[in-house]
């Protein structure tokens, strides 16, 4: 029998690219950029319909209660021990001024209270919640 040597092959080290897997990653990157959504003011709140509402003036202090009674000033987030003392420097700078509640409708009427106590004893003369147009039955 003849000795028949096989040749072999010196291909070297394994290689594996990296190419498709960095384009999977941007490509899954571009997908949860454009399907992300962002809510337009940063913050829902859902208020509560009325029928019976007027405006107050323009010039106002606003403060939001959202769902998780949790309290905005400023669009920042504030704890309720907090909001009589920023309200008395507000309405010393100017007396004149109203101050609106915009509480979520799924907010508890405890911590709403609390807050209109809390913009009482601040020196706000006008107060006023926000509320949505409640279509009159017909």
């Amino acid at each position: 029998m003849s000795d028949l040597e096989i040749p072999r092959l010196n291909t070297g080290k394994p290689d594996i690219s990296m190419a498709p897997l960095i384009d999977v990653v941007f490509l899954l990157l571009i997908f949860f950029m454009v399907t992300t959504v962002f809510p337009d003011q940063g913050l829902v709140i859902e208020k509560p319909e009325s029928q019976q509402r007027s405006r107050l003036p323009d010039n106002h202090l606003l403060l939001k209660l959202d769902q998780h009674n949790r309290i905005y000033f400023n669009n920042a987030s504030v704890t309720l021990d907090d909001i009589q003392r920023l309200l008395e420097s507000e309405v010393n700078a100017d007396p004149g001024v109203s101050v609106v509640i915009k509480a979520d409708k799924r907010s508890t009427t405890g911590i709403l209270i609390q807050l209109i106590d809390a913009a009482k004893s601040s020196g706000a003369r006008l107060l006023g919640i926000a509320t949505d147009d409640k279509p009159v039955p017909q």
